[in-house]
């Protein structure tokens, strides 16, 4: 958007204000799914790790038939691509998304014309929030993305190839 005059000025600052209500909106947002989806994300992630390793141990164990293998091996995908489609990858776009806030307002905006000083206030406001990093996280403690879903595969080959040597 070009900005000439003063009534360019006015539609840049509402639709700047309207960026900036968006932006708390998704902090809050954030916040919330924090506070609301910790503890079960992280039952979910000790719940499937269990999952796939019981069923990786079964499949060595039991001799059973061609169908029960592939029932487990589906069991098994069933479960990683659950929880990549679910928790993984929409974690991690909105990872994605907040780092690129700041870049895009200092390179895309025009902060620097001098019709726009009054607004230099929000425009940092708005980079010093996208800074802090929004994450989802497991128990307040594990950050959801898309390496959690290999971290979750190897610790269920961990304890796989643990029960591999107990017994």
């Amino acid at each position: 958007m070009e900005i000439e005059n003063d009534h360019d000025v006015e539609i840049y600052i509402r639709k700047l204000k309207s960026i900036l209500k968006y932006q708390q909106f998704l902090m809050r947002y954030v916040d919330y799914l924090n506070e609301l989806l910790s503890v079960p994300i992280a039952l979910l992630m000790v719940t499937s790790v269990s999952l796939k390793c019981i069923s990786m141990y079964n499949m060595t164990i039991n001799q059973g038939s061609i169908s029960d293998k592939g029932r487990t091996v589906v069991t098994i995908l069933s479960v990683i691509a659950e929880f990549f489609l679910a928790y993984g990858l929409p974690a991690q776009i909105l990872m994605d998304e907040s780092t690129a806030t700041a870049h895009i307002i200092y390179s895309e905006c025009k902060w620097y014309l001098p019709k726009l000083r009054c607004l230099r206030s929000y425009f940092l406001i708005m980079m010093t929030r996208s800074q802090r990093g929004v994450c989802i996280r497991a128990g307040n403690y594990h950050i959801i993305n898309n390496g959690t879903v290999l971290l979750m595969v190897k610790t269920a080959y961990s304890f796989y190839a643990f029960l591999q040597n107990v017994t």
